[in-house]
């Protein structure tokens, strides 16, 4: 395939991308920093945007892995618990879905501006919330399935 030809294929796919998924839907897909970290910088951008199309995700989803599947899995958590039809055998669902909330919430908190703007004591609070959060999910792994 000529170079020609693969531009004309990136853009057909880029187009079809544009129309079948919705703009706000785009934040839940796409956690890459590469337009903030090279705003200025068209190669870097092009770069990433080349590894997005290629593997549906960019190196920068990588660099702070913590916050990409945080933030990947948090629509998905909300989601669940909506249309969830049980919980696990030793789970009340009231304790279940304590939990599941806690988790939401403790992972939204660490990973908006809050973090970087609170006292120490806060910030402490705001950080072993987060690790609890982490101990609830991974005690609760597999039970996500319905």
């Amino acid at each position: 395939m000529s170079q020609k030809e693969s531009k004309s294929t990136q853009k057909k796919s880029k187009d079809y991308l544009q129309l079948s998924i919705k703009p706000e839907a785009i934040k839940n897909i796409d956690f890459s920093v590469a337009n903030e970290i090279y705003e200025k910088d068209e190669a870097q951008k092009e770069k990433y945007r080349q590894q997005r199309f290629e593997r549906g995700f960019d190196d920068t989803e990588t660099w702070h892995l913590d916050r990409t599947m945080s933030l990947f899995i948090i629509p998905r958590l909300e989601r669940f618990m909506e249309v969830n039809n049980g919980v696990p055998n030793d789970e009340t669902q009231e304790s279940y879905y304590e939990k599941m909330n806690f988790i939401v919430k403790a992972l939204k908190r660490y990973y908006s501006n809050e973090y970087d703007d609170g006292s120490i004591v806060e910030r402490t609070g705001i950080y072993n919330d987060a690790r609890t959060a982490i101990t609830h999910l991974s005690d609760l792994w597999f039970h996500f399935w319905w």
